[in-house]
């Protein structure tokens, strides 16, 4: 385990219980498809471009990051936290390679935000370590969808006794 993960769950969480019940985490953008059609970052940075003009530069940029953190870099055993705007939802062991949920699969609808009005069908499995709730932080989480933070070697040990 190297790196831990905070990824939100859509607008204030809406997305939350089909993250628990599915033992599943996602993200959105639907347009770009299944993510393993591209086969490096700046190709998938076009696409994002084509399927939004008119943004800026770098919040393309943040956007193709984030997917491309959770289609490449997000690896199995690494540990999620899943948050809402105020609050931290759950913890999770991601436990598969990426997925992508084709159009069509039943699946796919349960995984819709009726807030951002678009699907999230870009998946991975996870194995949850928490109840499934919420625990109130005061202030915000960080505003990004896909973060990473390298674990310190006596954080890898803590956490390797939990399990």
């Amino acid at each position: 385990m190297g790196n831990y993960w905070i990824l939100s769950a859509g607008k204030d969480g809406e997305l939350w219980p089909a993250f628990w019940t599915e033992h599943r985490i996602a993200i959105g953008w639907p347009a770009l498809g299944d993510l393993r059609e591209y086969n490096n970052y700046e190709a998938l940075r076009e696409a994002m471009a084509r399927h939004h003009p008119g943004e800026s530069v770098s919040t393309l940029g943040q956007w193709a990051g984030a997917v491309w953190r959770f289609y490449r870099d997000l690896q199995k055993d690494e540990l999620v936290f899943i948050r809402s705007y105020t609050s931290l939802l759950g913890i999770a062991i991601v436990s598969s390679d990426y997925d992508y949920i084709e159009e069509g699969n039943p699946l796919r609808e349960k995984f819709y935000s009726p807030f951002f009005k678009g699907y999230y069908p870009h998946v991975r499995a996870v194995r949850w370590l928490s109840l499934g709730g919420g625990l109130k932080q005061q202030g915000t989480f960080n505003r990004l969808t896909v973060m990473e933070r390298p674990f310190r070697d006596d954080e890898q040990a803590e956490l390797r006794a939990i399990e």
